[in-house]
């Protein structure tokens, strides 16, 4: 591969501006050759600014109506990026563009988990394993969640994880105990860029459980966990007067050649490595045979994580050097 990387970017959202912005702020060797939102897509060798005049206006260099698969022929990347809003439901636009790079043997990185969670044995059929899938985005956003599990699962047969995986339940579940209502305070969550317009995957636990599917499959590559097979409950299930600090936790267990996997609000001893977090913060507690109880807290939920973790599996798949 040439010391340049080309990057056909899908999703211009408040993830893919940052995403543009580091790429030109850090100096790395990325080329932008394509980027792409729901009106079209933009091509050629790219700058921040030649995306968001065309964002803002629109050029003669618009393509309407393509596929990704087409915009990929027409471009040639060597790594696509998918950063697009994407429909938990149904996981489009973004399984339609993972299959599309990883169809012609392209690496992709993705911040969109529901692909992963509702069709990860088909995606990483296609890719042969994870070595060409990029999850870190989706898996944890800026608290390196899948770098770790990946890691351990070299090192060590993994037993148990157990994380608080979503920020806004944590700020919201929080607020609540404080006596906010729920309506309140998930206003308060939107008001502060914690939440998404419409929260209810998070909220609902269905976040926490598809990113809980996503490490599990990271760390038992041998083994399937879908996502209709995670037991969720969401913060309905929570009572604002319990006693203790109450999170919305996931839990997966290895059982011999099965997982049991389940979501829902617990009240965490105070002694207990996920009970400091506070607002945005997230964390993740992996127990091995070898390793005992590793901890990873941290990663508070903002575009600019996602955009840096999206990046790092960019250079990571590329081989490039940060």
């Amino acid at each position: 591969m040439s010391a340049d990387v080309r990057v056909a970017l899908f999703g211009i959202g408040g993830v893919g501006r940052a995403f543009l912005g580091l790429i030109e702020e850090r100096a790395t060797p990325i080329v932008l050759v394509c980027a792409a939102d729901s009106r079209g897509a933009v091509v050629g060798e790219l700058s921040a600014a030649d995306v968001g005049r065309w964002k803002a206006a629109g050029t003669p260099d618009r393509v309407v109506d393509s596929t990704p698969g087409e915009l990929i022929a027409r471009t040639q990347p060597d790594v696509i990026v998918d950063l697009t809003s994407c429909d938990f439901e149904t996981a489009e636009p973004s399984l339609s563009i993972l299959r599309a790079g990883l169809g012609v043997g392209l690496p992709v990185v993705t911040a969109n988990k529901s692909p992963l969670a509702r069709y990860g044995a088909e995606l990483r059929a296609r890719a042969g394993g994870w070595h060409r899938i990029g999850c870190a985005a989706a898996a944890g956003a800026a608290l390196p969640a899948a770098a770790v599990a990946s890691a351990l699962a070299r090192t060590d047969r993994i037993d148990s994880i157990e994380g608080v995986l979503t920020g806004t339940t944590t700020f919201v579940l929080g607020e609540m105990q404080r006596g906010v209502s729920v309506h309140d305070a998930t206003k308060m969550a939107q008001e502060a860029g914690i939440a998404e317009p419409d929260p209810r995957i998070d909220l609902g636990g269905w976040d926490t459980a598809a990113k809980l599917v996503l490490l599990a499959s990271l760390v038992w590559e041998d083994l399937e966990l879908h996502l209709d097979g995670v037991a969720v409950s969401g913060i309905e299930a929570a009572d604002p007067s319990a006693e203790g600090l109450q999170r919305l936790v996931g839990r997966a267990q290895r059982r011999g050649d099965e997982v049991a996997a389940r979501v829902g609000p617990e009240v965490l001893d105070p002694d207990h490595p996920l009970s400091a977090l506070r607002e945005r913060d997230k964390g993740v507690v992996f127990r091995g045979e070898v390793i005992g109880e590793v901890v990873v807290t941290g990663g508070r939920s903002h575009p600019g994580g996602a955009a840096a973790a999206a990046l790092g599996d960019v250079l990571r798949l590329t081989e490039v050097a940060p």
